[in-house]
């Protein structure tokens, strides 16, 4: 592209649209050994099959044509394809070698995926010869990594959460901290799960999955939400404190619309719009400003860094969640924010980055990276028209 210059925001939307859009075809790899399905890649420095990289790749590709349907199909059959009886699934596989020792569990969002997968291709009928294990899998983490005095599910690692070194998850010992982004993607799932149920004609699977969700959106209200400060925080169970940092991972609470009107209008007032805590030049921190462990570092290797820089695909969650509590001018600031950013990293440097410096929008780790910030060629026009793209009925957050 020629330049940054564009003031316009259709003129934004649509080079986004065009210069974003046109890289989607660098993710897609063929099935390759322990991947027997055609998926999807970070493209970059990864070549393997990562839970939540390819959700949300997945999630782009069908907003913009629904036969792509099938790399979200094949995302579960592929999990489910390394899914051990009891429901252990992995986090990540490489063609190479199988199962990623680095990611432990998948991520609530194997129920999901297959929602907007069947929404898309029209067929909901492929769930059927699956579903018993995808069954085991997603309720593995509340059956083996639940805490009994509060409900509510587990991080095994923060490694596993994807937010790496995210202050709100990192802990010394394993499967103790009940983070507000686990929690909250548990929800979504197990909603997920009981349209998906509806649809195949199983009754009892359907409510005991909507019970599951109700039951642990309560907790997350009682057990998460601290009234004083008008935040969700994580939980550490061993500890049983409350990890007060705001972070990227307070925020999915607001992305799963589990907060009251009153509740969300606080929050985002305080935090999410503060420039003190998230809100910043070039989109929303993963990290709080004014946190003492606030950032910018380049840094990928043992961890990505969650503490301070803008992630693409995190503010495309929160942009959703703004619009969802009327505040539509801010989200469309923030897809504004984050478009230019990235259509700036393309026109100086021909590449996307992971994840940006907040306060000087300079592009920091994995260089070429093409994956979730795909999102960002539809955040403009989301924003601006106020549709989710991969389901305008949003019937997740209508359970």
């Amino acid at each position: 592209m020629e330049s940054m210059s564009m003031t316009n925001l259709d003129e934004l939307s649509a080079a986004a649209q065009k210069e974003i859009g046109a890289l989607r075809s660098r993710v897609i790899r063929k099935a390759n050994g322990a991947l027997p399905y055609d998926y999807i890649v970070p493209n970059g420095v990864y070549e393997e099959l990562w839970d939540w990289d390819a959700f949300f790749v997945g999630l782009h590709l069908i907003s913009e044509n629904r036969a792509d349907g099938i790399y979200l199909k094949n995302w579960c059959l592929n999990f489910l394809h390394h899914t051990e009886p009891d429901g252990h699934t992995p986090g990540g596989i490489r063609p190479w070698a199988g199962r990623d020792a680095r990611l432990y569990h998948i991520k609530p969002l194997l129920g999901q995926a297959a929602y907007y997968a069947s929404l898309s291709l029209e067929d909901f009928g492929w769930v059927e010869p699956v579903w018993e294990r995808m069954k085991a899998g997603v309720t593995y983490r509340e059956r083996k990594m639940s805490d009994a005095a509060t409900g509510l599910v587990k991080w095994w690692d923060s490694l596993e959460s994807g937010a790496d070194n995210n202050p709100a998850l990192v802990r010394t010992y394993h499967n103790s901290i009940a983070g507000v982004d686990v929690n909250a993607f548990m929800v979504l799932d197990y909603r997920a799960m009981a349209v998906i149920a509806d649809r195949l004609d199983k009754p009892d699977d359907a409510g005991a999955f909507r019970e599951r969700a109700q039951r642990l959106g309560r907790a997350i209200n009682v057990h998460l939400w601290d009234p004083a400060e008008a935040t969700y925080y994580s939980y550490d169970t061993i500890e049983k404190t409350r990890l007060r940092h705001i972070t990227y991972s307070n925020q999915v609470a607001l992305w799963a619309r589990l907060a009251s009107k009153d509740q969300a209008k606080a929050m985002i007032e305080r935090y999410v719009l503060e420039p003190r805590k998230l809100w910043a030049t070039h989109g929303l921190r993963s990290l709080a400003a004014d946190d003492r462990l606030y950032n910018n570092e380049n840094v990928i290797k043992p961890y990505s860094n969650w503490q301070g820089p803008i992630w693409p695909h995190a503010n495309w969650m929160v942009m959703h969640a703004l619009i969802h509590y009327g505040c539509a001018e801010a989200a469309v600031e923030v897809a504004e924010r984050v478009t230019r950013l990235c259509l700036e990293d393309l026109a100086r440097n021909g590449m996307m980055h992971e994840n940006y410096h907040a306060d000087t929008g300079a592009p920091l780790a994995a260089p070429n990276f093409i994956s979730w910030n795909l999102l960002v060629a539809q955040m403009m026009e989301e924003a601006r028209t106020r549709v989710f793209k991969p389901d305008p009925t949003q019937a997740l957050w209508s359970e």
